[in-house]
């Protein structure tokens, strides 16, 4: 049996004029979870982030959430057996790269909401800056509160990034 680890974090890489390089399988994970919100929004016949939906995703989400760190399903967590399905890849990294670490709520920009590539959201870092991108977020988030055109289980999740230059 193949362990996988559920990531739900990414790290951006760009060196020099390269295309920017993606750490982590974030990408992938919010689109399935994107298609699930569809398909169960459709289900029950709701918009998939609306406020007054929660009651009917409940059953839905907990038997998802209680699949998490048992089986094939793992995330980060104090849980002591969830540390023997980390993954690790490493890269070597050339001085005066940059290095975007985001949590899959900040990287939604990309993977989600269509804003930007993952090459344009590392250049949007370097010229506009985090804070900006962040309001980006939250109005594209805000427009959309009910997760119709953008299909999610919430609102809006935790939206957290660091830009580090490695000297």
């Amino acid at each position: 049996m193949r362990r996988r680890a559920l990531k739900l974090c990414a790290a951006i890489i760009k060196q020099g004029d390269a295309p920017v390089t993606v750490v982590g399988e974030t990408f992938d994970k919010r689109a399935a979870e994107a298609r699930r919100a569809q398909a169960l929004a459709k289900e029950k016949n709701l918009s998939p982030a609306a406020g007054l939906s929660r009651a009917a995703f409940i059953g839905s989400l907990r038997a998802s959430r209680n699949r998490i760190n048992s089986g094939n399903d793992w995330l980060f967590s104090p849980d002591v057996k969830a540390a023997a399905h980390a993954s690790r890849r490493v890269i070597k990294i050339a001085p005066g790269s940059d290095l975007l670490l985001v949590t899959d709520g900040f990287l939604a920009l990309a993977s989600d909401y269509g804003a930007y590539s993952a090459d344009s959201l590392m250049a949007a870092a370097l010229t506009t800056g985090l804070k900006t991108l962040g309001e980006e977020l939250r109005a594209i988030e805000d427009s959309d509160s009910g997760g119709d055109k953008f299909p999610r289980f919430k609102k809006s999740d935790d939206a957290t990034a660091l830009l580090l230059r490695l000297g």
